[in-house]
């Protein structure tokens, strides 16, 4: 068995209509997701670099677009560490998902500092450099080469200052752990398919700097982070 598997391609139940789950177990999801990206460094990571991306300005009020943003978990834990940090923040979530949109207000309440819109992210409804900075946080490997191409470009074109695209890496280990994990910690079915998919879905690094250079992103880099995450960086043309 080679170390790194093939690249699946199948959908995951998160890609599907939602006839083929229903409300509860999307909620579910995403609350399994939101524990997963608290506790195994997702936020952790996305506060990291996007920390450092704004210690290089000595502006205080920026605005920041999270697309794929499912209920929000990032935008609240960024304007968390804002309020803490003494900077503001204006963050605008997406999702191509109207009713992860409807979870992800229920969940935010009456945050001033975030909105929500449903949006496309192949085709973002906003100017260039609309905003600061833009994150994107494991969503990428949802997508099919392509598709990921396009993306990035979007989020390379709206980006004024920088960008981070934060995803999975490919590995027979993490898939292995995931699964397992998710048979402990969740009794829901899309948690556990999707979960370990999910792993065997993602790029890997390569991949990931082939697709970016595709999309058209200059000078980017590329760091590994716990938990087989990694994250693309860079700056707008």
């Amino acid at each position: 068995m080679s170390f790194i598997p093939q690249r699946r391609t199948e959908l995951e139940f998160l890609d599907l209509p939602l006839e083929s789950y229903g409300f509860k177990e999307l909620e579910g999801s995403l609350a399994d997701l939101t524990i997963v990206n608290r506790y195994l460094g997702n936020n952790r990571a996305v506060l990291k670099h996007l920390s450092k991306l704004m210690s290089d300005s000595e502006r205080d009020l920026f605005t920041v677009l999270d697309i794929g943003t499912g209920s929000a978990d990032i935008p609240l834990a960024l304007a968390g560490w804002a309020r803490k940090a003494g900077k503001r923040v204006e963050i605008t979530g997406i999702d191509n998902n109207p009713c992860t949109i409807e979870i992800a207000r229920n969940r935010i309440g009456a945050c001033p500092d975030i909105k929500l819109a449903v949006a496309d992210c192949f085709d973002l409804p906003y100017p260039g450099k609309s905003f600061d900075f833009v994150i994107c946080s494991k969503t990428l490997h949802h997508f099919t080469n392509q598709q990921a191409v396009r993306l990035i470009k979007e989020a390379v074109r709206v980006a004024r200052h920088g960008y981070l695209i934060l995803d999975l890496r490919r590995s027979w280990v993490a898939y292995i752990l995931i699964y397992i994990l998710t048979r402990f910690f969740t009794r829901n079915r899309l948690t556990r398919n999707d979960g370990p998919l999910s792993v065997l879905k993602a790029f890997t690094r390569d991949e990931l700097a082939a697709l970016a250079a595709e999309a058209g992103a200059s000078g980017f880099t590329i760091a590994r982070e716990p938990f087989w995450l990694m994250v693309l960086k860079g700056g707008s043309r």
